[in-house]
């Protein structure tokens, strides 16, 4: 049994403890997972017309994304300090909770200074939820002594998959608001149950921490922080651009603009849900090697305007590719020679910061001055740089 050991069992009253083993720790946080991923998916589902009700041109759109990804790698850097006063799950509570309104006032919004502001606002919450949920998985996984971290993030793409797609039909049928009420329950409701079935965690270190010089310093963290950074800016390209793409393959299907969201999503799930399975069979560096491979392909598909169906092929086989590369990336920065776990893992996400950062605005340019395809075609590009990164990372370190 996984629930607090700290409750007593009573044999006289089986539908308590029935009720305390299905709220355990791991479910509630996979709950939480979810929620967050519910959330990401009702934004991306719903962002094509959003775009459309307020005439953001692509460029306009890329900035908008530069400022939720900015908003959000700030709270992930941060996040430590939240967590350090107040404990982690108290910053994750709190976050999850004012996110949903937050979420629920983008999905509303019709003016531009609204829209950025809201943006800011829900990227910073999103990050913070992030830190926080990864931070009370990690401590579930080590007290279970297994992996299940990777599951969880299976979890967060199973609720992007599922809400993508209601988003789109739901928003282009002109009623926000059923997707608000999803996203508020989903969000509160995963809160309660982080309140009632997590314990406490003492004010235990997340996010940030102190790393030395010498570490920041090396070439293999840098190497796969870039790696690693570039495989989620083409995830976030992924599920904030396909909404367009798929209005501009069918405008008469726009209604169904969320599906490659969905798809994506619902691939990367299947992936993350087997992925320890993978590791346990191939080594992380060859699993990166092939996923950013089958990635690259998925997008220079979708670059080539295929049309609406084989669009959102592309987008499935983008998240086929993506599912691996973030879990192993880490666990190969994790184990780096000369650093601490810790350390490993905070330096290859400051590197990663200098892909993340970015790429929304760059393909927005890219969109705004050539085409989508042209921008799809340059995260092509920047998965083939980050393939060729690797192989030689794996040259320089074949034992790892």
């Amino acid at each position: 049994m996984d629930g607090d050991p700290r409750e007593p069992a009573h044999a006289s009253a089986p539908p308590r403890d029935a009720r305390r083993k299905a709220l355990s720790p791991r479910r509630a946080t996979a709950g939480m997972f979810f929620a967050f991923g519910v959330g990401l998916g009702a934004w991306s589902g719903a962002s094509a017309t959003i775009v459309a009700r307020l005439g953001l041109s692509p460029a306009t759109y890329g900035a908008a994304l530069t400022l939720f990804t900015a908003a959000y790698l700030a709270a992930m850097s941060s996040g430590g300090a939240f967590a350090r006063r107040f404990t982690a799950k108290r910053a994750l509570i709190v976050a999850a909770v004012a996110s949903a309104p937050a979420l629920a006032a983008l999905l509303l919004v019709d003016d531009l200074v609204g829209y950025f502001a809201l943006q800011t606002v829900y990227g910073f919450l999103a990050g913070l939820v992030d830190l926080t949920m990864n931070a009370a998985g990690a401590r579930i996984e080590r007290s279970l002594g297994r992996p299940v971290l990777a599951g969880m993030h299976g979890a967060a793409s199973a609720g992007v998959a599922l809400a993508a797609a209601a988003a789109g039909v739901i928003a282009a049928g002109g009623a926000p608001w059923i997707s608000c009420l999803a996203v508020l329950a989903a969000l509160w409701g995963a809160s309660v149950a982080v309140a009632v079935a997590v314990p406490a965690d003492r004010g235990e270190t997340v996010g940030a921490v102190a790393v030395g010089r010498r570490v920041f310093a090396s070439r293999a963290l840098a190497t796969l922080g870039l790696v690693i950074g570039a495989c989620i800016a083409c995830e976030s390209a992924a599920m904030a651009w396909s909404g367009l793409v798929l209005r501009r393959e069918a405008p008469e299907l726009a209604a169904f603009a969320g599906l490659g969201a969905s798809f994506f999503a619902g691939c990367q799930a299947v992936q993350r849900f087997n992925v320890d399975r993978l590791r346990a069979r191939i080594a992380d560096r060859w699993l990166i090697v092939g996923s950013l491979a089958v990635a690259s392909l998925g997008f220079l598909l979708v670059a080539t305007k295929p049309g609406f169906a084989l669009s959102v092929a592309g987008f499935s086989v983008i998240g086929f590719g993506t599912g691996a590369v973030v879990p192993c990336g880490f666990a190969l920065a994790a184990r780096q020679p000369g650093a601490t776990a810790a350390a490993g893992l905070s330096a290859a996400a400051f590197f990663g910061a200098f892909a993340r950062l970015p790429a929304p605005l760059i393909a927005g340019a890219v969109a705004d001055a050539l085409s989508l395809s042209a921008a799809f075609a340059l995260f092509a590009l920047l998965l083939i740089a980050a393939l060729a990164a690797t192989l030689r990372f794996v040259a320089a370190r074949p034992a790892l």
